[in-house]
């Protein structure tokens, strides 16, 4: 009996010995798979709650950025919160959270593209752009997430909390590169650039892009790097189907993307495959239906796991594992900026941009400044990386800067069902040195308005930044021309505006959104019109000048997502402006008066302006829209006049084109709200309204008679606009059907592509 309880006691010692070698090292295998890569977060999770050890962590594109936040230390919890975030969603679809809109920097113009004019050895630069998602967030935000997890692991990633492997393509032998060192933001960031999607990087010589294009599933790299016992794959995408003759991307996706072996070994390991359906490369929004998928396809396959794997980490373990790797982080201190890619000239003027103070700064300090020299015109694109430098115990921000092309062109206009079609064609000339400047030149070509502007500015860093800005502009717009057209009004008012100006300004950057400006021009102003709409061709037309020198100040913070139709965002505008000057009155040869009238005139014009995108519920986006506008300007020796040279509500993007009376006036109130349903992530539906309440309406007694004041707050206006915007790349394709009160055809239906933006006036 007891060499037979022996012979079982030793057998059972050897069962129980033979199973607790078996797996004795797990290995957790992320694949690619865009947004549905978050799938990987939920696997982890249910491996945690199931205390399922992972020893090694190997990853591919999103499945690399999910497995390093992991092997860095982040909890299931943070990593969770993070992809769920509104600034997650938007840095890797390069959205608005980080637009560099910089109001400070110049007016919006008509423009749909911008080419680079010059000229290399195999001729022009290529127009196309390098990536057609905006990296900058991206780029800045991994360096913030992995800093000091290098530090950490002194740029060994077996010395993270986790050992860990991430994989990229080396473009130009088309061999698997496995990233196992460095900075290991930088490696990340390889791993995850799918091609035309985002701007390549170079690690050690190497320009790499997404792993995923060579092997997106690396089981054979994690069996290579770490011989783990038991592996845990997780699948969140398939192989793209075979090339469609009819279809450019499917051609593309076959000849970049090599076909993956979506399997483990028999034996090895298990496989956890995410059920997601069809899911767009860059659908983030749904990063909670992602993360449950992957968390329900493990929860099947736990059973499995548990038999195979018999160690556990219980929670305990697993946090003071990744408390003990967390609490040698420090704080991300910068001592040193190290500049490359441009002279010494350039680098002085991007470290006093960043910090002009020159002391020591936390990384989340100079994240406004960084984001304020990315809206620099003058430079194209920067790759930041935070390197620890042991020896003086800080860090060194290392930024490869490449510039923007010194001269550029810009085209683009509005093609219109109605008058408005116009072209617009811009050149311009960037310089960078210890002070950096723009020149710009464009012109706008149309039925109603023509116009073209010569810009020149200098802007300077330092403690307080600012700039010069001096403007040249010439412009006409024709009401008449614009309302002779097809079934528009049969008989029209003759009205045309001329407006030429010399602006002086300098201005304050405010952040990165907002600036401070004072400046004086000089303008000249002149209408020409009928008072009345029957005339013929032998009549003269009345004609009104003004010449004045216009002081004015102004303070402006702008978020807006879009130069047109945007829906998110704010903007703050309060502008003061003082007109001196003379006005002279010509009549014309339908006016008895014959005598040329001449006067002395002064008067202010206050403004303010306040537009807000204030809140989301799902696809629906809700705006605010306020202006006050108050001015002392005497009334003109007609109605026409002072009609015209009244200040004008335009809220919808057709007003300023049009002669709109009833929405015009020396002071006034107005506002209204709008509302957005994001029918897609392209397309828009608009419903505004709007009221305009003068201060004293404008009353009209007749032709050649000085106008009269009606009562105060009196007979409001209202404006009512419904539109469908496709935001295209090139621009805005909107089909909008708008109500204004007025004389004539109240309801116009109309068909833009472009843009209806022209040259800043001294007086809207």
């Amino acid at each position: 009996m007891t060499r037979i309880s022996a012979f079982l006691v030793s057998h059972l010692l050897l069962l129980l010995l033979s199973y607790s070698v078996k797996a004795q090292s797990v290995a957790l295998v992320l694949g690619g798979g865009g947004a549905k890569g978050l799938s990987h977060i939920g696997v982890i999770k249910a491996l945690e709650e199931n205390q399922i050890p992972i020893d090694f962590i190997v990853g591919n594109s999103m499945g690399a950025f999910v497995g390093a936040l992991y092997a860095s230390g982040y909890s299931v919890d943070e990593i969770e919160s993070l992809v769920k975030s509104r600034r997650f969603s938007n840095w890797v679809k390069g959205g608005i959270d980080e637009q560099f809109n910089q109001s400070y920097f110049f007016d919006p113009d008509a423009g749909w593209v911008s080419f680079p004019l010059v000229a290399k050895r195999n001729g022009y630069q290529n127009i196309l752009p390098a990536n057609i998602v905006s990296p900058v967030s991206m780029d800045y935000t991994l360096v913030e997430l992995f800093s000091a997890s290098s530090r950490v692991s002194q740029n060994n990633f077996d010395n993270l909390m986790i050992p860990f492997r991430c994989i990229a393509s080396d473009i130009d032998s088309s061999v698997l590169v496995v990233l196992k060192d460095g900075q290991l933001s930088t490696s990340v960031r390889a791993s995850i650039t799918f091609p035309f999607y985002f701007r390549p990087v170079r690690i050690n010589g190497k320009l790499l892009f997404d792993g995923g294009m060579l092997d997106n599933f690396p089981i054979e790299t994690t069996i290579k790097e770490f011989k783990p016992d038991f592996v845990i794959g997780s699948k969140a995408a398939s192989n793209y189907p075979p090339a469609n003759e009819s279809d450019i991307i499917s051609q593309l996706q076959s000849m970049l993307v090599r076909p993956a072996d979506y399997s483990v070994p028999e034996g090895l390991g298990v496989l956890i495959e995410s059920k997601m359906g069809n899911a767009g490369l860059l659908d983030f929004d749904q990063a909670e239906r992602y993360i449950d998928s992957g968390y329900q396809a493990t929860i099947r396959q736990m059973a499995v796991i548990n038999q195979q794997i018999g160690r556990r980490l219980s929670p305990d373990s697993l946090n003071m594992k990744r408390s003990k790797f967390r609490n040698k982080e420090q704080d991300l201190l910068i001592d040193t900026l190290i500049i490359k890619g441009v002279n010494a000239k350039q680098s002085d003027y991007i470290r006093e941009k960043l910090n002009p103070t020159g002391r020591e700064l936390e990384l989340k300090e100079i994240r406004k400044r960084y984001f304020v020299l990315m809206a620099d015109d003058k430079i194209k694109f920067i790759f930041p990386e935070l390197i620890y430098n042991p020896s003086r115990k800080g860090y060194e921000m290392h930024l490869n800067v490449l510039l923007a092309e010194k001269f550029t062109g810009d085209f683009g206009g509005n093609i219109s069902s109605t008058a408005l079609n116009q072209a617009f064609v811009g050149l311009n000339y960037k310089y960078m040195g210890r002070v950096a400047g723009t020149a710009r030149f464009n012109g706008y070509y149309g039925r109603f308005y023509s116009s073209v502007m010569l810009n020149g500015r200098l802007n300077y860093p330092g403690k307080f930044p600012f700039f010069l800005d001096l403007t040249g502009t010439v412009a006409r717009k024709d009401f008449f021309k614009n309302a002779n057209y097809f079934y528009e009004d049969p008989s029209p008012s003759f009205l045309i505006s001329d407006e030429k100006y010399i602006d002086l300004n300098m201005g304050h950057p405010i952040g990165k959104d907002g600036k401070l400006s004072v400046g004086i021009s000089a303008v000249n102003r002149a209408f020409n019109y009928y008072q009345t709409n029957t005339f013929s061709r032998n009549d003269t037309a009345d004609e009104t000048l003004f010449e004045f020198l216009n002081p004015h100040i102004s303070f402006e913070i702008n978020s807006l997502n879009k130069k047109q139709y945007s829906n998110a965002g704010m903007r703050l505008s309060l502008e003061m402006k003082y007109f001196n000057g003379t006005e002279k009155n010509r009549a014309g040869s339908s006016n008895p008066k014959s005598e040329e009238f001449v006067r002395y005139i002064n008067y202010y014009l206050l403004r303010l302006i306040y537009d807000n995108y204030f809140a989301r519920s799902g696809k629906t986006t809700f705006g605010f829209y306020a202006e006050i506008s108050h001015s002392d300007q005497p009334l003109n020796w007609n109605y026409t006049a002072s009609s015209l040279s009244a200040p004008s509500f335009d809220p919808v993007p057709e007003m300023p084109t049009l002669y709109l009376d009833r929405y015009k006036s020396f002071a006034y109130l107005a506002g209204g709200l709008k509302v957005i349903y994001s029918i897609n992530k392209t397309v828009d539906f608009r419903i505004e309204s709007y009221m305009f309440q003068p201060y004293k309406r404008l009353l009209n007694p007749g032709p050649n008679l000085q106008p009269t004041l009606s009562k105060a707050f009196t007979d409001p206006s209202f404006i009512a606009s419904s539109s469908v915007v496709y935001h295209s790349p090139l621009g805005p394709v909107s089909l909008s059907a708008n109500y204004y009160e007025r004389d004539g055809n109240k309801l116009r239906v109309m068909l833009n592509i472009g843009y209806l933006i022209f040259n800043r006036s001294m007086f809207d």
